[in-house]
């Protein structure tokens, strides 16, 4: 394992040879696991519901489709600061309090908004400014939330499997959530959606109090101030990218997502441009993210652990040419164009290896930053993939802006092969294939 100090995850590893004893440990485990996945679900689910709620209060108080999309670009912003400043925080404070504390915090920011939801004559830009605020609590919840379950787990065969449920979850919340919220504001109302999602946080906070293990700091100390944390930030920084399996992965993931996401970035205008209408869309939306939850069951399945290791670049490249494939089918019905991007997320399972072994060759005490800055250079990367496909399909046409990008995605891949550490990562796999082998 790669931190002594997991002793829930050497509680499973230990070889116990009582039964009852083990059978007793792994329940306490599993029931923490699942208390973990319903906090991710509640509060992801919370944070779609706000965002399609606050969009939709935002262009029926404007009539402004430029200030509706604000509304989900502010979010961005957070996702890259936060990660990098806020989420050394993960080292520094108990991951439970973290996780406990941003969804509290969240859950005040959304009642706040509520109230401004009842006041006529409320300026756009402060309903904004309360979901920016509200936004910088979801990446520390995230990397808290990601830094823990390797705590319970270890780098045991449970690990990956929880992290391939985890993203498979997480694609269901964005699709889930978006249509409850939907629901919510044309059943209820807009402030009544946006109560609902203040629920979701206090329900996943109470989840958390009772189910998630307290366990110390991974770095003990006092709190630094923050300028001391700032001074920390370059160091830090460094550190995480001074392994060489690390930069790797972390190039794969972050660059990979740029060309991922143009499916996804483009279905309503591909669908408009090729006579669907809103549902079609939806369905458009919802095509990868099927794909990307049928490929993470098979590969924790079915393929074991040093294989899932060696085949990162390939999955990848496959990926990338699934997508620019789509050249090939927009003179056919558009369910052909779903099933293609179906097949296209089946590969992109790839990431739930990346991310695991990420995590695993990662110490506990660098868990947290590490995450981060992981999460900062996604949420980059994918804003600028947004931009740049958007703008080709606006220039052109959407089959144009995705099959673009899936030619970007071949020739980032042949880069990546190109520097790619292929001795240190085989090594890796066979390392962590051998301690799953152990546990």
């Amino acid at each position: 394992m790669t931190d002594a100090a997991d002793v829930s995850a050497a509680a499973v590893g230990s070889g116990d040879t009582d039964p009852a004893r083990a059978a007793a440990s792994r329940r306490r485990l599993m029931r923490e696991y699942r208390g973990i996945l319903f906090a991710q679900f509640t509060s992801e689910c919370g944070d779609q519901i706000s965002a399609i709620a606050v969009s939709l209060l935002v262009y029926a108080r404007s009539h402004s489709p430029f200030l509706a999309a604000a509304s989900y670009a502010v979010t961005y912003v957070p996702m890259v600061l936060a990660s990098i400043v806020l989420a050394p925080l993960v080292d520094r404070l108990p991951r439970r309090r973290v996780m406990i504390f941003c969804d509290l915090g969240r859950a005040a920011l959304m009642g706040v908004l509520v109230l401004l939801t009842t006041i006529k004559g409320v300026p756009i830009p402060a309903l904004l400014a309360v979901v920016l605020v509200s936004s910088f609590l979801s990446p520390p919840f995230t990397a808290a939330r990601s830094a823990t379950i390797p705590d319970i787990f270890g780098s045991g065969p449970g690990y990956m499997q929880a992290v391939a449920k985890s993203r498979i979850l997480q694609q269901l919340d964005v699709v889930f959530g978006f249509a409850v919220g939907g629901l919510i504001v044309a059943a209820i109302s807009t402030t009544g959606a946006l109560i609902v999602d203040t629920g979701t946080f206090l329900v996943s906070a109470l989840v958390i109090l009772r189910r998630v293990t307290v366990r110390p700091a991974a770095l003990p100390g006092p709190l630094p101030a923050i300028w001391v944390m700032f001074r920390e930030l370059g160091p830090g920084i460094r550190e995480v990218l001074s392994l060489p399996v690390r930069r790797a992965l972390l190039a794969l993931g972050t660059f990979s997502v740029m060309f991922l996401i143009a499916p996804e970035a483009l279905a309503v205008a591909y669908s408009q441009q090729h006579g669907g209408g809103a549902v079609a869309a939806g369905v458009l939306s919802a095509a990868q993210p099927v794909g990307v939850a049928i490929g993470a069951w098979l590969l924790v399945r079915f393929v074991p652990l040093r294989i899932q290791i060696r085949a990162l670049l390939p999955s990848a490249g496959l990926c990338a040419l699934i997508i620019a494939s789509t050249a090939f089918v927009t003179s056919l019905p558009l369910w052909v164009t779903v099933v293609l991007w179906v097949l296209s997320g089946v590969p992109m399972c790839f990431v739930v290896t990346t991310i695991g072994v990420y995590n695993t060759v990662t110490e506990r005490a660098l868990r947290g930053r590490a995450i981060g800055v992981a999460s900062a250079g996604i949420a980059v990367t994918q804003g600028a993939g947004f931009l740049l496909w958007g703008a080709l399909g606006s220039w052109w046409d959407a089959s144009t802006g995705v099959t673009a990008a899936g030619i970007f995605g071949v020739v980032v891949v042949l880069i990546l092969r190109w520097r790619w550490p292929h001795a240190i990562i085989a090594a890796t796999g066979e390392e962590l294939a051998a301690e799953t082998a152990e546990t």
